[in-house]
């Protein structure tokens, strides 16, 4: 009975906490169908008309596949995206469980035993953040190149470059992740793939919906035809607007950033300033009951106050 109100307060940090990464998968999803929404609307349906029905290859484990993919997504694992991980998938997933046993072991100091029920929920929250982290970092990196990548585009078909091998000239000069990405459409529109599918399925994988519009405006300019150098230059400006945008976004928000980072790194610094002067003072928080139960709430306040505010800060600028 002790122990009753410090697991009512970590277990009120912890919904807060999975409030607070629902709301953000919300309204991610949120914006994304508002996006393809306004390009289905500015198409009216014209992107990709099959023409002819393809047979589809009969996958004998799709049955097996399509529930594991599921299961995957609660963890945040995108299959799509997994070949650009930095590493296997299911490496990352058990480092990130393993992460989640350590914080776990600190939350059984204060609440005991009774803790270890908390485990698979912080391994979802924490694999979740992780991989959230690369594909944000690599939507990032895709989004930065992009207006850079549509002004190669635009100078190769103002010299008479066709776009298929624009795509290839790009694959082979502009870093990664935009050269292995635009190597990949390349291959597939060599071997037959419409190039606006190909786009599409860069969206998908990204999740970023300046793609689309990308592979729009090549639907749509080779069905009503017009000048395809100058419906990408228009294209280009606006994206590189958003880009700028975005930049200035997170330039306005480093003050509140650099405010998270300093009262997250306070408490560690004066707990190692504190063991340089005097040693045996914060013994007491590794040898006694009562101190392991002050130790482990301090830490799971101190890195449910940081996810806090990064939640804050992420959601501020999107």
């Amino acid at each position: 009975m002790s122990h009753l109100p410090l697991l009512l307060a970590v277990s009120l940090i912890m919904t807060a906490g999975l409030v607070l990464v629902g709301l953000n998968v919300w309204q991610a999803d949120r914006a994304q169908r508002r996006l393809a929404g306004r390009l289905d609307r500015v198409t009216n349906g014209l992107v990709i008309v099959e023409t002819e029905e393809k047979p589809k290859a009969i996958n004998p484990f799709a049955r097996f596949l399509a529930p594991l993919a599921k299961l995957l997504q609660v963890f945040g694992i995108d299959l799509l995206r997994a070949p650009d991980y930095p590493a296997p998938w299911w490496v990352i997933l058990l480092v990130s469980i393993g992460a989640a046993r350590v914080v776990v072991m600190l939350i059984t100091m204060v609440v005991g035993s009774i803790g270890l029920l908390m485990w698979p929920l912080m391994s979802i929250v924490i694999a979740r953040s992780v991989f959230g982290t690369i594909h944000a970092k690599r939507s990032s990196a895709l989004l930065n190149q992009f207006p850079d990548t549509l002004a190669t585009i635009v100078r190769c078909v103002r010299v008479g470059i066709p776009v298929q091998e624009a795509l290839r000239i790009i694959g082979r000069d502009m870093p990664k992740p935009t050269g292995a990405e635009f190597t990949r459409i390349a291959d597939q529109v060599a071997i037959g793939t419409p190039l606006d599918q190909a786009l599409r399925s860069l969206a998908e994988r990204s999740r970023l919906a300046e793609y689309g519009f990308f592979a729009t405006a090549l639907s749509l300019q080779a069905r009503a035809g017009g000048g395809l150098a100058q419906t990408l230059e228009t294209l280009s400006d606006v994206i590189r607007k958003r880009v700028a945008m975005k930049a200035r976004g997170y330039a306005m928000a480093a003050e509140a950033r650099t405010s998270a980072l300093i009262l997250g790194a306070i408490p560690i610094v004066a707990g190692l300033g504190i063991e340089l002067i005097q040693p045996k003072y914060l013994n007491v928080l590794f040898t006694t009951q009562k101190g392991h139960v002050i130790f482990g709430g301090a830490v799971c306040m101190l890195v449910m106050g940081t996810l806090t505010m990064r939640s804050i800060i992420r959601r501020s600028l999107s």
